[in-house]
């Protein structure tokens, strides 16, 4: 039987109706038209989140989790449970994998070791990297999250996806990408950035590039809210109890963390922040001074301005986070595995290969790197 997994919501913190499936809440109306395109009217709160298909959503994202399960041995690739046991070996001599509640066997591919350690904070941010697909210069979506403490790589996915997918769930290139934002007042630039995110035909329908894979290739290329939803469900899989998530100002990455992580943000057990960096000395390790708040976007969200030297960072908390805790967020992990990853020669000749091609290289790095901090976690 197909698991059903929520993505139609409301994904508004603070109502009473966060995270609850259609079914669970007379509060609801949809389809609603009112702007411009179909979403679901959350009356408690007066939101109108964008509609998905809720069933061509679950069949990609079944096939993806049990994929990745399959793959890593983290979680079954039945249930989804992730209290799993070594249960033997195969005639091979691979390690096998049971779940613990519906006693699934199976053999990763891939033999990790150790346990995977709960991190405290989950940074996130996108990526967008060449790839060759109908012509050259085809780009893919690419989301990155560390644990925030320690650096290392907790989940790297792009929206690149060898499994089918219904149509309401694909890319569509429209030609008109966003510009990058490069302005050197990180306070109008976050300004320009919420101005992006009401330019777009929907909130969560960003339009970063052609993405077009080569005639005959296999697979196909999702929305990257499609993949930002499938990224953050593995991740509440490993680890449910997460509270603090550090995000990219990207809108459609904080309805996918929120939609995931519902009930405790319905608890108001969790925090979520948006992050803004201006970054010209990683080396200094002086504090951080607070200089003020400003509001911006549709939702008018109070961001507040630090300075640290020649750094400069805008943080927001939009679940009502501890406001002492801005001072020492950062998107840091992110920042020292990106500048790693540019001098990397299988990366930097990537843009040649297949979307699957550069996904399979950004994985195969991800693990280099993780490796790295493990054997020489002072090394530059």
């Amino acid at each position: 039987m197909l698991t059903q997994f929520t993505i139609n919501t409301c994904k508004s913190f603070g109502c009473r109706n966060l995270g609850l499936p259609i079914s669970a809440s007379a509060d609801y109306s949809w389809p609603d038209y009112r702007l411009g395109f179909p979403a679901l009217h959350c009356r408690a709160c007066g939101s109108y989140p964008p509609l998905f298909d809720e069933q061509q959503f679950n069949e990609w994202l079944s096939a993806h989790l049990s994929a990745y399960a399959f793959e890593n041995g983290h979680f079954c690739p039945e249930c989804y449970c992730n209290k799993t046991i070594c249960y033997g070996h195969n005639p091979r001599g691979t390690q096998r994998v049971q779940c613990r509640i519906c006693r699934k066997v199976w053999t990763p591919k891939r033999q990790l070791p150790g346990e995977v350690i709960p991190p405290v904070q989950i940074e996130t941010v996108p990526l967008i990297v060449p790839f060759q697909g109908s012509r050259g210069d085809q780009k893919l979506y690419v989301l990155l999250s560390f644990d925030a403490i320690r650096g290392n790589i907790l989940h790297l996915s792009t929206n690149f996806t060898q499994h089918p997918i219904g149509e309401t769930l694909r890319y569509l290139w429209r030609g008109n990408i966003e510009p990058e934002l490069h302005h050197s007042d990180i306070v109008k630039r976050v300004d320009m950035r919420e101005m992006h995110f009401l330019r777009r035909s929907q909130f969560d329908e960003i339009q970063y590039g052609s993405a077009v894979l080569k005639r005959n290739a296999k697979g196909a290329i999702l929305r990257p809210v499609i993949a930002a939803h499938g990224h953050f469900r593995v991740l509440n899989i490993l680890f449910p109890e997460i509270k603090t998530h550090v995000i990219s100002h990207e809108c459609f990455l904080r309805g996918a963390v929120i939609t995931v992580w519902a009930e405790l943000f319905r608890q108001q057990q969790g925090e979520l922040w948006f992050i803004e960096e201006d970054i010209s000395d990683s080396d200094t390790n002086t504090p951080w001074y607070f200089q003020g708040k400003t509001h911006h976007g549709w939702w008018q969200s109070q961001w507040s301005l630090w300075i640290q030297g020649k750094n400069r960072k805008m943080v927001c908390p939009l679940t009502g986070g501890d406001s002492s805790n801005a001072e020492m967020l950062s998107i840091a992990a992110s920042r020292h595995f990106i500048d790693w990853l540019y001098k990397q020669t299988n990366f930097t000749h990537s843009a040649q290969l297949s979307a699957g091609g550069v996904t399979q290289i950004l994985l195969s790095l991800a693990h280099d790197y993780n490796d790295r901090l493990i054997t020489a976690p002072s090394g530059d």
